[in-house]
């Protein structure tokens, strides 16, 4: 058992209220600070139950500084994340307290060590961030679809762009199926595949991408056509001059 005169402020921190009420994540923070500072002389303990990346909006961890200050005290952390995401705030934690700062998941805390693992961690939420927005986009062009219920993609920018992909899907869906009507009619009164897409740009018409519709855009939706509608494929002037 470790024993030494320093005393010792713990501080907790989850984002939700469904974290706090349930135990998640504070339980083990708890373990952990339980588990490395056993025997020695832990004064205060304080916890945010609350998301905020601003850490002048933690109350609790605005107060256990303030504690920390007045004392001389050590603030101990389970993992430094519960601390701050970000690197610039936490380094700045780490000078208010004048280097008296430490945490279970990172041994001989120093300047280096914190700037280092908080970099790394920094990072690898860019690389995941930019990891779940291509899968989204991805996703998004193979089905056309967007279902909000997988938790890769819950983040308020993530809901946007899939809302905002479904929307121009679902426009150009609607834009395909009037054309492909309006092709019916032409094709029936004997139009060829330039004929029609000369007509359908006349007409307003725009294809999938908004651009102007060309013979060979004409030729694939007539494909389309003759795979559901009663009207042979052979039937239709399909040459585009």
């Amino acid at each position: 058992m470790i024993k030494d005169d320093k005393e010792y402020v713990a501080y907790y921190h989850v984002s939700t209220h469904r974290q706090g009420d349930s135990g998640l994540g504070l339980e083990a923070q708890h373990t952990y600070i339980n588990y490395f500072y056993q025997g020695r002389n832990l004064i205060a303990e304080f916890t945010d139950v609350r998301s905020g990346k601003d850490i002048r909006n933690r109350e609790q961890l605005q107060a256990a500084l303030a504690l920390c200050r007045k004392r001389g005290a050590t603030l101990v952390v389970a993992k430094v994340d519960r601390l701050s995401r970000d690197t610039e705030q936490a380094l700045w934690i780490y000078r208010e307290l004048d280097e008296r700062l430490e945490s279970c998941d990172i041994p001989n805390l120093d300047k280096f060590t914190l700037t280092l693992f908080m970099a790394i961690a920094d990072r690898e939420r860019e690389l995941t961030s930019i990891r779940t927005k291509v899968a989204l986009v991805q996703k998004v062009k193979r089905s056309g679809e967007w279902r909000r219920g997988s938790a890769a993609f819950r983040s308020g920018e993530a809901s946007r762009l899939g809302t905002k992909t479904v929307r121009q899907t679902a426009l150009m869906n609607t834009n395909s199926r009037q054309a492909m009507a309006q092709i019916r009619h032409l094709l029936v009164e004997g139009y060829n595949i330039t004929r029609i897409a000369r007509q359908l740009n006349e007409d307003g018409f725009r294809a999938p991408r908004g651009g102007r519709y060309s013979a060979m855009q004409v030729k694939r939706l007539c494909e389309r056509i003759a795979e559901v509608d009663t009207i042979p494929l052979e039937q239709a002037d399909l040459k585009d001059s």
